[in-house]
C-alpha cells in the first residue's frame, strides 16, 4: 500500500495504521465535545477515519529507474484516493533482474496481480501467466476511448484472438539525421512523411556519399552509421519487404521455422554491408568509437538501424540540430515496416480480484495518467491525446523540427510499425544467442550473406523444432 507516496515496509501493518487513526479520532472527539461541535458531524468524521480498504491487489514495479518509480508511486497514491476500497501493495525488483524476480514470484505461488515493463509477453502467455483482457476491453470500450491509442500500440498485443495487455508506452523507429551536416553538404533533409515513397535506400545512400570525408586513408566523417545488434537486425529486412519468420508466426507467437534466406533479406543485408565495405560511406565498424556514438558525437550524417533510445532518451540538446525521418524503403514499390516498442500493463491469470486489477490498469492507461507521465517520459505515451507536451520537448531538443513535424514523424512510425519481435515471438529468449552468434561473422565481412542466412535457417529451425 502507498502512504505518502512510499512503499509499505514489512514492519507496517494496516491494522496498526488504523489503530493510530483511532487514537487521532479520540482526540478529535474530546475537542469536539468541548467546542460544541454537532454530534452528527463528529460521527461523520469518525466514520471516514474508520473506513479502510476491503480489497487488495499487488502491483510489481521495476526499481531501476528512480524517476519512473517515484512517478508510479504518486499515481498509485492518486488511484487509492479515487478507489478507497482498494489497497495497492507494491513489490519491486530491487536487488534482482526484473524478469528473474517476476519468475521467482510465480514459482513461489505469489504472482503479482498487475505488472508492466514490457518484456517477453508471448512467453508470459505460453506459461499461462496472462489474463485475456478482451472481454473487459469490449465491455468498457466506450470508457477506454480506443481510437485515442496510436494504431501500432493498440495492435501490439491484440493477437491470437486475445488482448494480452493494455498499451502504456509506445515508441517507433526512425532514421535520425544531422541537419547541420546535411545542410553543409548541400543536401535537402529527408522527408517527414512515411507515405513519401521517394525516400528509398538509393536516395539515402546517395546522401551518405556526399557527406563522407577522408584524411588520407582515415575516415573522419561518415555519411551513415549502419547499426547492427541482436533483434535490431530485423530492421533491414523490414525495409526491403522481408522477414525472419513466416506470417503465421506473428499470429500464433510460436514459430516452427524461419525464413532468413529469403531473397528480400539477402538483398537487405548485402545493401547494408556494401555501404560499409564496398562503398566505404558508412562509419568503420573497427573504429574504437562505435557507429551509434559516432553519430551522437556529430561525426556521422545519418543513423540507420538503431533504436530510439539514444536520441529521444536524452533531455539535453546535442551539439548539432537533428531530425527524424522514415527508414528508407528498398524501392518506391516496397512494402515498408519499422520496429515499434510498446510496453503494456498486464493482469495475472491468477488474480483473485480481476475487477480491482482491471480498475487499476484502466487508470494507469487513462488520458489523465498518460498526460501526467509526459512530465518524466523518456519515450512517448501510447495515447495521441497525451503526447502534446512530449512532442514539444522533442521539438525543443531537436533544434530542427517543429512540434507538428515531430507529431507527423511519430504518427507515421506507428502506422508503418510492427511490434518488436522480443515481445511477440515466444521463442526469442531461446534463439537470441543463435541469432547474435550467427550474424557476427557476416557483419564483420568474414562470411557471405547468402551462406550466413542459410546457416541461420538451419540452426534456428532445428532449435524451434525441438521446442514443439
Amino acid at each position: 500500500m502507498v502512504f505518502g507516496g512510499r512503499v509499505r515496509s514489512a514492519g507496517v501493518h494496516p491494522g496498526k495504521v488504523a489503530e493510530g487513526w483511532r487514537k487521532w479520532a479520540t482526540a478529535v472527539l474530546l475537542f469536539a465535545v468541548t467546542a460544541a461541535v454537532p454530534i452528527s458531524m463528529l460521527l461523520s468524521v469518525a466514520g471516514e477515519v474508520e473506513a479502510k480498504p476491503t480489497r487488495k491487489i499487488t502491483v510489481y514495479l521495476g526499481a531501476d529507474n528512480a524517476y519512473l518509480l517515484d512517478w508510479e508511486m504518486r499515481m498509485i497514491a492518486r488511484f487509492e484516493e479515487k478507489h478507497p476500497d482498494i489497497d495497492v501493495e507494491v513489490i519491486t525488483n530491487a536487488g534482482s533482474a526484473y524478469l528473474d524476480k517476476l519468475t521467482s514470484l510465480w514459482a513461489a505461488g505469489t504472482p503479482p496481480d498487475v505488472w508492466g515493463e514490457g518484456g517477453a509477453i508471448r512467453n508470459y502467455e505460453r506459461l499461462g501467466w496472462l489474463l485475456d483482457l478482451k472481454p473487459l476491453v469490449e465491455r468498457d470500450k466506450d470508457e477506454l476511448d480506443i481510437e485515442d491509442f496510436f494504431p501500432a500500440a493498440w495492435a501490439a498485443y491484440r493477437i491470437g484472438g486475445k488482448q494480452l495487455g493494455m498499451p502504456f508506452m509506445s515508441v517507433g523507429s526512425w532514421l535520425f539525421y544531422n541537419a547541420n551536416m546535411m545542410e553543409a553538404a548541400g543536401l535537402k533533409t529527408p522527408p517527414i512523411s512515411w507515405d513519401d515513397t521517394s525516400w528509398t535506400w538509393e536516395r539515402m545512400a546517395e546522401a551518405a556519399r556526399k557527406m563522407v570525408k577522408f584524411s588520407g586513408n582515415r575516415m573522419i566523417q561518415a555519411g551513415v552509421s549502419v547499426v547492427h545488434w541482436s533483434l535490431l537486425d530485423i530492421a533491414y529486412p523490414w525495409m526491403f519487404g522481408g522477414d525472419w519468420f513466416p506470417e503465421e508466426a506473428y499470429i500464433t507467437g510460436h514459430p516452427t521455422r524461419t525464413t532468413f534466406a529469403r531473397p528480400e533479406n539477402v538483398r537487405a543485408y548485402q545493401a547494408a554491408l556494401d555501404l560499409i565495405f564496398k562503398e566505404k560511406v558508412a562509419w568503420d565498424p573497427n573504429n574504437p568509437v562505435g557507429p551509434p556514438q559516432a553519430f551522437y558525437n556529430g561525426q556521422v550524417g545519418m543513423l540507420l538501424g538503431e533504436g530510439p533510445w539514444g536520441m529521444l532518451g536524452q533531455k539535453d540538446k546535442r551539439k548539432f540540430s537533428w531530425g527524424m525521418a522514415p527508414v528508407p524503403r528498398a524501392t518506391s514499390q516496397t512494402k515498408l515496416a519499422s520496429i515499434v516498442y510498446t510496453d503494456p500493463w498486464m493482469i495475472s491469470s491468477a488474480t483473485k480480484d480481476k475487477e480491482a486489477a482491471w480498475e487499476f490498469v484502466k487508470f494507469m492507461t487513462s488520458k489523465e495518467v498518460m498526460k501526467s507521465y509526459t512530465e518524466i517520459a523518456v519515450f512517448p505515451p501510447a495515447r495521441r491525446s497525451a503526447v502534446v507536451d512530449y512532442i514539444k520537448r522533442i521539438s525543443s531538443i531537436s533544434g530542427h523540427m517543429s512540434p507538428q513535424e515531430v507529431l507527423i514523424a511519430m504518427e507515421g512510425s506507428q502506422r508503418y510499425g510492427r511490434e518488436s519481435i522480443d515481445h511477440v515471438i515466444d521463442s526469442w529468449l531461446d534463439i537470441r544467442p543463435l541469432v547474435e552468434s550467427g550474424f557476427a561473422p557476416m557483419w564483420a565481412g568474414q562470411k557471405p550473406v547468402q551462406q550466413t542466412l542459410q546457416e541461420l535457417d538451419q540452426t534456428i529451425t532445428a532449435r524451434l523444432q525441438k521446442r514443439r
